[in-house]
């Protein structure tokens, strides 16, 4: 039986009495059903507070969530950025010594045996090759493809850990950083490729092209890219 089914049947008791009781009757109504209105108000009150808990607590969680995955997202985004910038650097560094035109050698020609030695001792080339080049007659022309194929190896594995991590974490990347990051990157091989042919085949303009578009679209480029850069990282704020 409810509550409200025993005040009523406790005064329909009282009623059957007559007279005065009515009376009181009334008055244990009035008090009942204020406590009771009270009660049903405070039930009611405590759980909408519960309810609003609860969706607050969701809420809070879900947000707490977002941030987080968000704030991880930026953490990671902070160390590609400067990881990229330097693998950036690195493979423009070497195709910018890779496609310079005017390049020195030592006068193989003018060198005593011991001479020799002692710069082919300080030398990036292999034993066989140094043995080849000391009985050579062309000692120039062996030392300088020699010098050529291991820079050219060097700028391709430069370029190619460039490409690699830009490819792997771009999904860290703004759009825009990663247009400009993927541009750079197709033009320093196409330099690179250029540069190789013009030395096979002896085009010296096709040497000369490789070495200005450095200078004339990778450089500015990479500029560009540094600027970028330091807006995302907030560089200036950080001064």
């Amino acid at each position: 039986m409810t509550t409200e089914q025993e005040i009523l049947n406790l005064i329909g008791k009282i009623v059957a009495y007559g007279g005065g009781a009515i009376v009181i009757a009334y008055g244990i109504f009035r008090f009942l059903g204020q406590k009771w209105i009270e009660n049903k108000f405070a039930e009611k009150l405590e759980s909408y507070k519960h309810k609003q808990q609860q969706e607050l607590e969701e809420t809070r969680y879900r947000i707490n969530a977002l941030f987080s995955r968000v704030s991880k997202i930026h953490e990671k985004e902070f160390q590609v950025l400067p990881a990229a910038w330097g693998k950036l650097h690195h493979a423009l560094s070497s195709l910018s010594r890779f496609t310079t035109v005017v390049k020195r050698y030592p006068n193989f020609d003018v060198m005593t045996e011991s001479q020799l030695e002692e710069v082919l001792k300080q030398s990036v080339l292999s034993d066989f090759q140094k043995k080849e080049i000391k009985d050579t007659n062309t000692k120039l022309d062996y030392f300088r493809d020699c010098m050529f194929y291991h820079e050219l190896n060097k700028i391709k594995n430069a370029c190619g850990d460039f490409h690699d991590y830009i490819q792997k974490n771009s999904i860290f990347l703004k759009s825009d950083l990663k247009m400009y990051f993927t541009k750079i990157d197709a033009l320093m091989w196409d330099t690179m490729i250029d540069k190789e042919i013009g030395y096979e085949v002896k085009d010296h303009k096709m040497k000369v092209e490789a070495w200005k578009r450095v200078k004339d679209e990778v450089v500015p480029l990479r500029d560009q890219i540094e600027q970028l850069v330091q807006d995302r990282l907030r560089y200036d704020k950080a001064e």
